[in-house]
């Protein structure tokens, strides 16, 4: 099998050495605190900012244009102070700044119509004897401009939409040429570190992470990618404060229904498993996540039990094609809370979806139930040739550095590094017998 995307990580946090690929399902299992969650977090970031970096040229466009923005909310501000309310009304921004890159004309064209506007207030407060009110603006753009000269304010308005103009330009030139620097800022502060220095990450051999980069290619084999950490993030309420791979997984889940998903797989989820059909309702107040049994009983899916929310998530991002071939499903512990005959449906659907669907999928599990169906199912179904496993073993018996040790379909590892919780077990059990 050829490897379409490699991830080589080097003495990051508990990692000391790991070197993993994910062409088809990849499965890293290992002890509490050996780096499985750091490396789920470190692809989603990774492949999010490389497929969106017209998000990444908005932030630093915006970051470069805010103090010229900060003039216009100022004007926007004494335009509808001084003026008719209701006419100003379509002018009023709470944050003036640039969405997208589509927009960049009409962008401009509400910066002109701003400063127009502003200069007709100044001469009509000219002719009234009332200057005073705009001079503190002349100020603000005297020092927003660094401009020594008193130059009239149509003159400082003039080049204060040229300076706007020009970062316009250049980030439509940055959305084209895609420089490095950007993608590594974002991922430097998402993770507050130096990450190029440690990290590789490669598609068709060509570097999307590492050093000595200058520009991103144009992602191909995995274009969207979301992250479930815990199933409880379903309905849940996100703020700033918490994790965007939450936000975003909620707005993905509340996405419609389209056609030409898989009915044989949502049917599984529907009629063996959960016994009935899941929706999101935007109806008023009653908006929300429902589930709906089979009998025709209808519940609040928030308060369902977990297991239902885990295959929930599942049939959601089914229905509305988020999953397809080129998708990425980071998955931690998929076993959590799941009775042992749902490992083996979960494990089940796990399979199917990559071999129906095309789903890639990246899998950190502690659990030896979820590894054997996985590995068992597949080999029934298969498709073993996608499959990959990884164990993480402690570095020189030191507990806060572990290496991920390739496995290809091997499994005994997993089940022999877990055998300690037995050999524990049976110290404790010996040492409370003397």
């Amino acid at each position: 099998m050829n490897t379409l995307v490699e991830l080589s990580i080097k003495d990051f946090k508990a990692i000391k050495r790991a070197d993993v690929q994910l062409d088809g399902i990849t499965v890293v299992s290992g002890i509490n605190g050996c780096g499985k969650s750091t490396m789920s977090k470190l692809l989603y970031y990774i492949f999010r900012n490389a497929n969106s970096f017209e998000e990444l040229v908005l932030l630093y466009t915006n970051s470069q244009i805010r103090p010229y923005l900060n003039v216009l909310e100022q004007i926007q501000s004494l335009l509808l102070y001084r003026r008719d309310t209701s006419s100003y009304r379509r002018l009023y921004f709470r944050n003036i700044e640039l969405t997208s890159l589509e927009n960049t004309h009409a962008f401009l064209d509400l910066v002109k119509d701003l400063c127009a506007r502003f200069l007709n207030l100044e001469s009509d407060l000219q002719k009234a004897g009332n200057s005073i009110i705009t001079e503190r603006l002349r100020l603000i753009l005297r020092s927003t401009l660094k401009s020594g000269e008193d130059r009239d304010t149509k003159k400082m308005l003039d080049a204060l939409v040229g300076r706007i103009s020009e970062h316009l330009t250049k980030a439509e030139q940055l959305n084209v040429e895609r420089p490095y620097r950007l993608l590594k800022e974002s991922l430097n502060a998402a993770f507050d570190v130096n990450l190029s220095k440690s990290i590789v990450l490669k598609e068709y051999g060509d570097a999307i992470l590492g050093e000595n980069l200058s520009n991103v290619p144009l992602l191909h084999y995995i274009k969207k990618v979301a992250y479930i950490d815990t199933p409880m993030v379903i309905g849940m309420e996100t703020s700033s404060q918490q994790p965007i791979y939450w936000k975003e997984l909620n707005l993905l889940l509340k996405q419609p229904p389209r056609r030409g998903y898989k009915r044989t797989i949502n049917n599984i989820i529907k009629e063996d498993i959960i016994k009935g059909d899941v929706s999101f309702d935007e109806d008023g107040f009653s908006a929300g996540f429902k589930y709906k049994r089979e009998d025709g009983k209808e519940f609040d899916l928030l308060e369902c039990a977990t297991g239902i929310k885990s295959f929930s998530l599942l049939q959601l991002l089914l229905k509305n094609l988020f999953l397809d071939e080129n998708t990425l499903l980071i998955i931690d512990e998929p076993e959590a809370h799941l009775h042992p005959q749902w490992i083996v449906e979960y494990a089940r659907l796990i399979v199917l979806l990559h071999k129906k669907v095309g789903v890639k999928f990246f899998i950190a599990s502690h659990s030896t139930d979820m590894v054997s169906a996985i590995r068992y199912i597949a080999e029934e179904e298969k498709c073993l040739s996608s499959l990959s496993f990884y164990v993480a073993e402690n570095e020189e018996q030191k507990s806060n550095a572990f290496v991920f040790r390739p496995l290809g379909h091997d499994i005994e590892p997993i089940f022999e590094s877990f055998n300690k919780s037995f050999e524990r077990l049976d110290y404790y059990v010996s040492k409370k017998k003397k």
